[in-house]
């Protein structure tokens, strides 16, 4: 069975004159599967068909990646399926082809073995030191300049923490390195701005489409320091709350759990 498929077939290798690989000229996706299926698939496609005339690409067929989405699953329990769109080879420099002809990179993961005690115990998270370019015209999107969330990602593993909160240049909180936030503050559960910063998350779409109270504002570091509880959520991991940020020891609202409850419950239906 194959890990990985390059526009359809089994490969492991694109040319070293690939837009994706030379400028990071490309749009991706993370999507869950379980038992063949993926839950949030829709929202994945909603979120690409919209980043992709943002980014002047050509759509790939939604069936197409999902025929190839599951030859890649097939067989497997629980597993995480990359979806990478490049624009392809070709062009002279910064500037583009004429004619695009995009590339479809497809890799299996294994399911995160620690992803269970997370969501149960909780994570370790830091401010990081990382802040976002405020302002970006692509500012929502799952694009492939990641530079910011590697350096962040690298701050968080010498700091010993699992996952880091970050600002953006004007000092507003946007996201965790790989997920949205949702803080409690004064008993609300609020989701910061993204501002022209951050990815819009499919993780919290869902979670918007099931929570009513959940609001969305401008924050700051203070509102931070006010909160009494912190949760990261995405696509394949849900919803993990924070038990210490930055050395001081948060609770898990009961909503959190709530929410784990009702995401464990999209998940099964997919078994």
């Amino acid at each position: 069975m194959p890990e990985s498929l390059i526009d359809g077939q089994p490969c492991d290798r694109v040319p070293v004159d690939d837009r994706g690989l030379l400028y990071g000229d490309q749009l991706f996706e993370t999507v869950a599967f379980h038992a063949g299926r993926a839950p949030l698939w829709d929202l994945h496609m909603k979120r690409l068909s919209r980043d992709a005339p943002r980014l002047l690409m050509p759509l790939p067929d939604p069936g197409l990646l999902a025929r190839e989405c599951r030859q890649l699953a097939a067989g497997q329990d629980r597993c995480v399926i990359r979806i990478c769109l490049t624009r392809g080879s070709g062009g002279r420099a910064y500037e583009p082809p004429a004619r695009i002809e995009p590339r479809r990179i497809l890799i299996r993961r294994p399911w995160p073995a620690d992803l269970e005690p997370r969501r149960r115990e909780g994570i370790c998270v830091h401010t990081s030191p990382v802040h976002l370019a405020a302002g970006s015209l692509l500012a929502g999107s799952k694009h492939g300049s990641r530079i910011e969330q590697v350096l962040a990602a690298e701050h968080a593993r010498r700091s010993g923490v699992d996952e880091a909160l970050l600002f953006d240049a004007s000092g507003r909180l946007v996201e965790a390195i790989a997920g949205n936030l949702v803080l409690v503050i004064d008993d609300q559960p609020v989701t910061p701005e993204l501002g022209g910063a951050g990815v819009a998350g499919v993780g919290l779409d869902w979670l918007r489409s099931v929570e009513s109270g959940l609001f969305t504002r401008a924050l700051g570091a203070e509102d931070l320091r006010q909160a009494s509880a912190v949760m990261v959520i995405n696509s394949v991991a849900g919803i993990r709350p924070v038990r210490a940020l930055d050395g001081r020891r948060l609770t898990v609202d009961p909503r959190c759990r709530r929410w784990q409850q009702s995401w464990d419950r999209l998940f099964e239906c997919a078994d």
